[in-house]
């Protein structure tokens, strides 16, 4: 069977309808996400023709896409997906050869990045190492909420009040409090400098780049639902100043996503993040979710060593690429 590779807004977004159902069935199965939210936005962009990137066609059928887009002076790989009758074959590298060669040629983009969860870090990276990217591993992990676990966490009603671990700290526990927004940001950047999630994602990197991101997972989708009641943030009583944030989603119906958890340089090592974490899985119980998943950076040992204390497992593993021009 002959394929051919093909710039993407040749074509309308109904003729990606099968392909995005294997994504979306993908995605639930393998990474545990319902990717509705997700394919709304795709097939938004399709239709008014904002995405760049390659379609793979064979007998008049769209069987794979990588599609790409800009950020001022930065390119991000969106997606790369292949029908799962093709795996194996190896055209998920002729795809992104061509929107690596793209976005390389582009005049004035100074960085590159890309996470493709659905293929593994060793199955992308020939492709992005003859280009000059870093990479790194990277991993989807997930606790299961329902019945006992391995973990630090007690179970429903022998469950200390979370408040009583932060008196001697004036620290207290809170929802998620919108006000605190820009102190949140100010926050991220702080702790993240010189942080291997900054070499990843260069938001981290300022703090108008950290307030878009805290703003992305509160308003948008993309990250699933935000649960205002279940993320916490810990704020210290005395002078006010933010000490940790932790967002919650809703990815599934009983499925919960953690997208960022961070806490101030002068509370590290307090035990904020794990009462944080804590406080929301006991919540995400009383609501009846069965399981919680977060990516982190295998590079990012301390946080590894954390969520397996507390019972996350890894079931996924992928890469992230990033190419600095300068």
């Amino acid at each position: 069977m002959g394929f051919e590779i093909i710039d993407i807004r040749r074509y309308e977004a109904q003729e990606f309808s099968d392909l995005l159902a294997a994504e979306s069935r993908a995605w639930n199965n393998t990474l545990r996400w319902d990717f509705a939210a997700s394919v709304r936005i795709i097939n938004s962009c399709l239709r008014d023709k904002r995405l760049s990137g390659y379609a793979l066609v064979g007998e008049g059928k769209i069987r794979g896409y990588c599609f790409f887009f800009y950020d001022g002076e930065k390119g991000i790989v969106g997606d790369l997906y292949l029908h799962p009758e093709l795996a194996g074959l190896g055209h998920e590298r002729e795809l992104l050869e061509h929107a690596l060669e793209t976005l390389l040629a582009t005049p004035g983009l100074r960085r590159i990045e890309a996470q493709l969860p659905h293929f593994e870090r060793e199955e992308l990276e020939p492709c992005f190492a003859a280009r000059g990217f870093q990479s790194f591993l990277r991993r989807f992990m997930s606790l299961g909420l329902k019945g006992p676990r391995r973990g630090t966490m007690p179970e429903p009603g022998s469950e200390p009040d979370p408040q009583g671990l932060w008196a001697r700290e004036d620290i207290e526990l809170t929802p998620w409090q919108k006000r605190f927004n820009n102190d949140a940001a100010e926050m991220l950047y702080q702790s993240y400098q010189e942080h291997v999630d900054a070499l990843i994602n260069d938001q981290y990197a300022s703090v108008i780049g950290a307030s878009r991101l805290i703003e992305n997972i509160y308003h948008n989708q993309g990250c699933g639902d935000f649960l205002t009641n279940v993320s916490r943030m810990a704020v210290h009583r005395p002078t006010q100043k933010l000490a940790g944030i932790l967002t919650v989603t809703r990815v599934r119906p009983r499925t919960a996503h953690i997208p960022q958890v961070g806490v101030g340089p002068a509370f590290q090592a307090l035990g904020v993040g794990t009462a944080m974490m804590e406080a929301a899985f006991r919540d995400l119980r009383q609501d009846g979710f069965e399981q919680v998943t977060l990516t982190v950076t295998d590079a990012n040992a301390g946080a590894v060593r954390l969520y397996q204390r507390l019972g996350f497992e890894t079931f996924k593993t992928f890469g992230a690429f990033i190419y600095n021009g300068d």
